[in-house]
């Protein structure tokens, strides 16, 4: 179980620049880190498959009107990233959203592939919004996560060297920050590989059958 400081705690450990108590200190170290790790963090969770930042939930419609779209929704605020828009008749399985390629509301298309569900993201008057033809859609993303005891250890360490050596330079000098930070990078993409190959061993999708397929036999 990690906290910010332990994460910022190993990034210094890994360019030997110290430890630091608090993100609020007035320490170099401690301003670095708190400057950096929310930018890092958030860029980690949004650019991998990270199943612990996965979230699935109802989009909530706005009354609100953009131009040439029939729905318009709120924008999470918690989301950095749309893996996708879920439409209200596609399969659930195991209380996750799983596409269907076979199921349709009504039963006069099944068989086919259905197409996928057309939206945008807009900026309305300073906030984001999503808009879209179709009704009661879901939204499956990647959720902005404040607390770290979520995290994996692979994400721990990934993160805690790409900090090292984003910020080597400026904590260990010139000459010894270069070699520093192009340690923590080989190290950063080691662990992030590595975290990136156990999140997809640990996933299984299953997708549905047609009556088609499931009655032939």
């Amino acid at each position: 179980m990690s906290s910010e400081v332990d994460i910022c705690n190993l990034a210094l450990g890994h360019l030997r620049g110290g430890r630091i108590n608090s993100l609020t200190e007035a320490s170099v170290q401690a301003k670095e880190c708190a400057l950096r790790y929310p930018i890092l963090r958030d860029q980690m969770l949004q650019d991998s498959p990270w199943q612990f930042a996965g979230s699935i939930k109802p989009l909530s419609l706005l009354v609100a009107e953009v131009h040439g779209w029939a729905y318009v929704y709120s924008y999470p605020s918690d989301c950095l990233r749309v893996n996708r828009i879920i439409p209200e008749y596609e399969s659930v399985v195991g209380g996750i959203g799983l596409y269907n390629p076979w199921s349709s509301p009504d039963d006069t298309r099944r068989g086919y592939p259905l197409p996928a569900v057309e939206y945008k993201v807009f900026n309305l008057n300073g906030a984001k919004v999503i808009v879209s033809n179709f009704a009661n859609l879901r939204i499956d993303y990647r959720v902005r996560l404040n607390n770290p005891t979520l995290f994996s250890n692979n994400f721990i360490m990934a993160l805690s060297h790409l900090m090292a050596s984003d910020m080597a330079i400026v904590i260990a000098g010139v000459e010894s920050g270069r070699a520093l930070r192009s340690d923590s990078l080989t190290m950063y993409e080691k662990y992030l590989n590595a975290g990136v190959v156990n999140e997809l061993n640990e996933q299984k999708a299953v997708i549905a059958q047609s009556d088609f397929i499931t009655e032939r036999f």
